[in-house]
């Protein structure tokens, strides 16, 4: 799960993704992000697996994304 607080962190949250797809291992992680500026779209854009508005949003899509 990856958090920004501030748009100008939001970019690490894609480099997280972008480090997991070099090292060929993205396929054993499922990631999720939020924080203050982050929106679904966002999420879309950059590949990750889900998107919580908040910390209980964010377990029910971790929840779904293991198939709980």
């Amino acid at each position: 799960a990856l958090s920004s607080l501030l748009t100008t962190t939001m970019p690490y949250q894609r480099e997280v993704i972008d480090e997991l797809t070099a090292y060929g291992i993205r396929d054993k992680f499922k990631v999720i992000i939020g924080g203050g500026p982050v929106r679904q779209d966002w999420a879309d854009k950059i590949g990750a697996d889900g998107y919580g508005k908040d910390a209980l949003d964010a377990v029910k899509v971790c929840k779904k994304l293991v198939g709980i």
